[in-house]
């Protein structure tokens, strides 16, 4: 089933963009068409797969499709990136959020010029990588993609961005629309006891059932641990505009990042 997702959280330095990134990468490694759509003011994600030329082109951006004024065909600015495509941000993306604020039918242009004529015919599957904050560029990406994964650092400040999110943005959101959360992904780990405590604490709350298996709490008495764990080759990989796998193909957390993949190719947790 062709399905869209965004990757989002309400609170930046979680490692959302790193997750979008080798979660398009994992995708099309198991045989997907896949586009990855950068909708980050900061353009991490354009940066991140070596394409930082793209975010101050002169030449049609996603500006140029998100608009009421003759809006440019999304296809003339996906760029082929080798294993996934790439729909780059670009700088002008603050004034791209005011334009949608001011629109009647913005909120829905994600959705209507990027999601709806590509997935299916074009993409088994869009990853986007939306906003670290809340605003009307987030809510489009939220809309567009109808399913949610959330990078979590498993800290007191990154549960709180999650469950303002929660309460501020998805049940706002619900009330109009579906938005499906795939999955929370506990990232960065190094196995210490507050993480250990914080996932033991979200498997007894309402959002258990969005805790991936590899995410799971008795993964802490097997090597290397739950969730997504700390790996100086993923910051090394961003930093040369690789993915994981390109820049580290034996990496450990490649297998990880399949099982991420599954999830979102069986649309829950159960994967």
């Amino acid at each position: 089933m062709a399905r869209a997702v965004s990757v989002s959280l309400q609170k930046g330095g979680v490692g959302k963009t790193t997750v979008a990134i080798n979660l398009a990468d994992a995708l099309a490694a198991r045989g997907n068409d896949v586009l990855l759509v950068d909708l980050d003011q900061q353009g991490n994600a354009t940066e991140g797969v070596g394409r930082k030329d793209l975010y101050e082109t002169d030449g049609p951006h996603v500006g140029d499709v998100l608009t009421e004024d003759d809006p440019v065909d999304v296809h003339e600015i996906i760029h082929d990136r080798g294993v996934f495509d790439l729909l780059p941000a670009h700088v002008d993306l603050d004034d791209i959020e005011d334009r949608i604020r001011n629109s009647t039918f913005g909120i829905l242009w994600v959705r209507r010029r990027i999601v709806e004529p590509l997935l299916g015919d074009d993409y088994d599957y869009i990853v986007i990588d939306s906003p670290p904050s809340l605003g009307p560029l987030s809510d489009a990406s939220l809309i567009g993609a109808g399913n949610l994964i959330v990078p979590l650092l498993m800290s007191e400040p990154s549960v709180s961005g999650f469950e303002r999110m929660v309460e501020q943005q998805v049940r706002p959101i619900r009330k109009e629309v579906d938005l499906d959360i795939l999955a929370i992904v506990p990232n960065d780990l190094s196995g210490n006891n507050e993480e250990k405590r914080i996932i033991t604490d979200l498997e007894s709350s309402p959002f258990e059932q969005y805790l991936p298996s590899f995410a799971r709490s008795d993964g802490f008495g097997e090597s290397p641990g739950p969730g997504l764990r700390h790996r100086i080759a993923f910051s090394r990989a961003w930093r040369d505009g690789e993915t994981l796998r390109e820049y580290d193909p034996d990496n450990d957390m490649l297998d990880r990042l399949d099982q991420l993949a599954r999830v979102v190719e069986n649309g829950d947790t159960d994967a």
